[in-house]
């Protein structure tokens, strides 16, 4: 992961609350298109997304590329983010 990179976890709080991956920011994908500018620098940025199956993180996916976002990637559920990135669970 680049180092100017945001890992974003798109679960709800409580989900996070159970164990997120070290260094993500949380931020729910209900409040994703309201929220994202206060967390992410820029358009260019690379976003590494995860939720708790993978749905959610696609449905971030489409709704940043349509909010212009160009570097995304869906990192699946947590424990296929865990081992792609090979990041520590957190609680």
């Amino acid at each position: 992961m680049e180092n100017n990179a945001v890992l974003l976890d798109v679960r709800t709080p409580e989900e996070h609350k159970n164990g997120y991956l070290e260094g993500a920011v949380l931020l729910p994908l209900a409040e994703l298109e309201s929220k994202i500018s206060s967390k992410v620098s820029g358009k260019n940025t690379p976003i590494y997304i995860y939720c708790r199956s993978g749905r959610r993180a696609g449905t971030a996916v489409e709704k940043l590329k349509a909010m212009g976002y160009t570097d995304l990637h869906n990192l699946g559920g947590l424990k296929d983010a865990r081992k792609k990135l090979n990041l520590p669970i957190k609680k």
